[in-house]
């Protein structure tokens, strides 16, 4: 059987003072003990609270763990793009540092990843209130209907060839970047499947990925991709075939 890949672990963080440090203990522990060839990053957006001085800490205790800091508070999407950009693995994974996933699941996608470019952790059930419900069922149902690319879940941690993060230059500005790019990478013919996953409530704190602001920013985003695609053809990588040869789209790997 072939070797599993190599993969940078990504952690954005924000104002997560009280689970950080069990975070990454917890990642170093799990990856410490693998055989897989691995790095981890963790970004602190100009956090309020000890989160910055925890994420030093945990880099000076653990190897192959690097910290980085941003002077003030960037959001969400600069923040994985510059942790999407630091990576120098095969893969990239990034996790959220609020509890909800374990590192663990990347154990689940890495085989995955040997027949796949892009797997996506679908959650199996999302701890969601009703406002942000129907805020992830509408931008979840836009790329199938004005894209043709169907997905479910496509703000879940996922594991994502690292030149997929490379390749295409994204019009996004907002965190529909990260739904721009499984569009590109489907367009392209890169093979995209989805593992559910199951996942807890947030921990601590309160979810900052929606608000009034951040939808209004990714609507707009939706204008500018749809705009930025519409006169572009799939342009289909070599190994794929050749254009339309088949369709893009998101297959669903239901293995235990």
């Amino acid at each position: 059987m072939a070797a599993l890949p190599s993969v940078s672990v990504l952690f954005p963080a924000y104002n997560e003072e009280p689970t950080i440090g069990r975070v990454l203990a917890d990642a170093h522990a799990l990856l410490s003990a693998s055989e897989v060839d691995y790095e981890v990053i963790v970004c602190d957006d100009g956090s309020t609270d000890r989160t910055g001085a925890i994420i030093d800490e945990a880099a000076a205790r653990y190897p192959r763990m690097r910290a980085l800091h941003h002077a003030r508070n960037r959001g969400i999407r600069e923040t994985f793009e510059h942790l999407y950009h630091e990576a120098r693995k095969e893969f990239v994974f990034l996790n959220s540092t609020d509890g909800q996933w374990d590192t663990a699941v990347l154990f689940d996608l890495l085989p995955v990843a040997r027949e796949a470019d892009i797997v996506i952790a679908t959650r199996r059930e999302k701890h969601y209130g009703v406002v942000r419900a129907i805020v992830s069922w509408g931008f979840n149902a836009i790329p199938r209907q004005l894209f043709g690319v169907p997905m479910r879940d496509a703000g879940a941690v996922k594991l994502v060839r690292r030149e997929i993060i490379d390749r295409f230059e994204l019009v996004s500005r907002s965190p529909f970047s990260e739904a721009e790019r499984l569009i590109r990478a489907a367009r392209a013919g890169y093979r995209i499947v989805e593992r559910p996953t199951a996942t807890r409530p947030r921990e601590q704190g309160r979810s900052r990925g929606v608000s009034r602001r951040l939808v209004g920013e990714a609507l707009r985003d939706v204008a500018r991709v749809w705009k930025a695609l519409r006169d572009e053809p799939p342009s289909r990588d070599a190994r794929f075939g050749e254009a339309g040869a088949n369709p893009p789209g998101v297959n669903n790997a239901n293995r235990s």
